[in-house]
């Protein structure tokens, strides 16, 4: 089993921006000491949330610091950018890594996100799809042009071109229609991480059932802790948790405050219903999330509900582990107790 670590870059009000950038990069660093596979970056704007709006910098940074450890985008927003400016930030990233690039691209969700760069949110889909073919393109030998619903331009040349050719490609996919639409390009899946395992479970089997032949890879995002004690994983993600879900009500949904969901983000309703549960009461909430959605136990229960996401055919995970505000010191002592006590139990 592939193993991963993510970076939100999430903000809290106990400490500077610049400390949770020196925290998760130091995190990335150590991932890498210890052995992970992949490292993953998220794109947000405009909110505590997430205060990484431009990770292929980021990357690039971590690049420098790294020499092993695979860098992946999760997601690059491809209707914030345009794409012949995408094609050449991650030919560049490719190239200063050494080929270490893992590309994973997404339409966003957060709707305050599309209405802060003048975006229509219901076009998302289809400016998506339109980006991603001109960024392919872009990565192949020679000038190309191109006439489309949302950009059009004479025969350009983009340089350089990546070192992988072409770089691996993720489409991050919560919906069954968009689950289908990558199963029936071939293209490798990225999960979410506050949909239930059972709706993982599903996710696989319409990507599966959407290919022509065999399924390209599916990788999961998970909230993981990995406690000297149940109890301790327990108590320590609890109030992470909390703050992370009640950030994601203030900011996550893809409809206006009184306004229906737009088309093509119903399957978004789940997180909203989590969402407003986390106004709710604490004590069943944390119960659903512990139970259902992120991972935080011990290292055997840790290790058990990660190779349940390997038979549902999920070969990698990104394990988040400094979601919500948790102590660095905290997300270090989870990784390095993953190490040690985890990863010997996953499949091989």
């Amino acid at each position: 089993m592939d193993v991963g670590v993510f970076s939100l870059m999430q903000w809290p009000l106990d400490r500077s921006a610049a400390r949770v950038y020196g925290d998760e990069l130091a995190q990335v660093v150590e991932a890498e000491r210890l052995g992970f596979d992949r490292a993953w970056f998220a794109e947000h704007h405009f909110s505590r949330y997430g205060i990484d709006p431009a990770i292929h910098l980021t990357m690039a940074h971590a690049a420098a610091r790294t020499t092993r450890i695979r860098l992946g985008t999760a997601v690059t927003i491809l209707p914030f950018i345009h794409p012949l400016r995408a094609a050449e930030e991650l030919a560049v990233l490719d190239t200063l890594s050494g080929g270490r690039v893992d590309w994973g691209a997404g339409r966003g969700y957060q709707r305050h996100e599309f209405d802060g760069f003048g975006v229509e949110i219901t076009e998302s889909r289809s400016r998506f799809q339109e980006a991603l073919e001109i960024v392919f393109r872009a990565w192949q030998d020679g000038p190309f042009e191109h006439r489309g619903r949302h950009w059009t331009f004479d025969p350009v040349d983009v340089l350089p071109k990546p070192v992988q050719r072409p770089i691996p490609t993720y489409v991050a996919a919560i919906s069954p229609e968009s689950v289908a639409w990558a199963g029936g390009q071939g293209l490798p899946i990225l999960v979410d991480q506050f949909s239930p395992f059972e709706r993982l479970v599903e996710a696989r089997k319409e990507h599966a059932a959407a290919c022509s032949g065999s399924a390209p890879p599916a990788v999961a995002l998970r909230q993981v802790f990995v406690g000297r004690s149940r109890d301790e994983a327990r108590g320590l993600v609890a109030p992470a948790l909390l703050w992370y879900y009640r950030m994601l009500a203030k900011v996550g949904s893809p409809a206006r405050h009184g306004e229906e969901m737009p088309e093509s983000y119903e399957a978004y309703r789940i997180f909203s219903t989590l969402s407003g549960v986390a106004e709710g009461s604490d004590e069943g909430f944390l119960d659903l999330l512990l139970d259902q959605v992120a991972v935080a136990g011990d290292a055997g229960e840790v290790a058990e509900r990660l190779t349940a996401l390997h038979e549902a055919g999920y070969g990698s995970v990104m394990c988040w582990m400094n979601f919500g505000g948790i102590r660095h010191e905290d997300a270090l002592a989870s990784m390095r107790r993953f190490v040690d006590d985890v990863a010997p139990k996953l499949p091989r």
